[in-house]
Formats: C-alpha cells, structure tokens, sequence
C-alpha cells in the first residue's frame, strides 16, 4: 500500500472541513465578501495548502454547494418513492422542501444571497446543484395531479411558497406566537397543498379567468 493510499481518508476530511467553512463563509458574508484569505484564516490553514486542493475560488464554491446539498438530494429519493397518492406524495416533499431551508440555514442563505446578488452563473450552479431536483418531481407530481394545467407553474408556485414562509417564520412567530415547530411545517405542508390543488381543480366561472 502506497503512502497516498494511507493519506487519501485524511485529505478527504480535510476537504470536507473546507467545504463546509467555505459555505458558512459564502452564507454568512456572500461570494464576493469572502476571499480565499479568508477561508485559510477560518480554518487555520493557509492559501497555498487550499490551492493545493481547489484551484480557485469558484471551484471552492461550487464545490462547497455540492457539499452542502448532497445528503440531501439522496434523501428526496426516499421522500418521492413509493406507491402512493401523488397528493400524499406532494405533502411529503413540501415538509421534506420546507424542513431543508429551516433547519439548515446555510443553504437557505446561500440561495437568498445568490437571489440578490443576480451572477447568472452562480445562480445557474444554485439552480442546477439545489433547486432542479425537487422543482421537477414537484413538477412530475402536478401533471400527475393536474394534467390540464402548466406543471411547470405549478411547481415553480409551490417552491416559492416554502421558500416565502422559511423567510418569514422570525415574523411569523411574532404575528401569531408560533415557534416552527415539526406540527406547524406539516400543517403549511397541508394547507399548501390544498391550496393549490383546490386553485388548479377548480372550475372556472363564466367569465372569470383561472
């Protein structure tokens, strides 16, 4: 066995404590307030020792978003397996979608961050790395749902919904004295999913536009 084959556990947890420095960094102060100084001093290493392992700062990003969001996007395929109701299927992937902002706001921060700052590159890393894979099995669960209206529409509504109450629950708390707690995600779960459902299915008046 050779001495990489012994070093190579210790260089990837060393990646992973990077990583994960890196995307509290990038959450906390955004992509442009945190430099690769910055990194090495977080982490009590220096630039060359994180050259070593990244060759940039985009790299170190990009990387860093992966990091974060990889155990979850395993997870979703657990969430949307399954032989049931494709209503039953929704409700559990928007609790699933809403507990993955709230109880981890490094992700949350960086998708709100990336939202203001507006690099189209970053945002398309974000979108593909983050948002793709649960925008289309919601999306896959609409036209199941509803095959006559836009799925796409549907589902881009409903994830702007989660992503709207994570923001808001600080304020939330104070409007109606509710902590988030797991009750209180499953019933926005619900109430989200009757609501658009009912808006979808139902069926239009005489000269009223749905």
């Amino acid at each position: 066995m050779s001495s990489d084959d012994l070093t190579e556990p210790r260089l990837s947890d060393r990646k992973v404590s990077i990583l994960e420095a890196a995307a509290a960094l990038f959450a906390k102060h955004g992509y442009a307030g945190v430099s690769i100084r910055d990194l090495a001093r977080e982490i009590h290493t220096t630039p060359a020792a994180l050259y070593h392992h990244f060759p940039d700062k985009d790299a170190i990003y990009a990387a860093a978003l992966r990091h974060v969001f990889s155990d979850r996007a395993k997870a979703l395929e657990t969430v949307v397996k399954g032989d049931d109701a494709p209503d039953v299927t929704l409700e559990r992937l928007i609790v699933w979608l809403t507990q993955q902002f709230s109880d981890n706001p490094v992700v949350a921060r960086l998708v709100q961050r990336e939202l203001l700052a507006g690099d189209r590159d970053r945002l398309r890393l974000l979108t593909e790395d983050v948002m793709a894979a649960p925008f289309r099995e919601i999306e896959r669960l609409m036209h199941r749902l509803a095959p006559t209206r836009d799925a796409s529409l549907s589902a881009a509504s409903i994830i702007a919904l989660v992503m709207g109450y994570v923001q808001l629950t600080p304020v939330l708390e104070v409007l109606i004295g509710e902590r988030n707690t797991q009750q209180r995600l499953r019933d926005f779960a619900a109430h989200t999913k009757d609501m658009v459902l009912r808006g979808l299915l139902a069926q239009p008046q005489p000269g009223v536009h749905i």
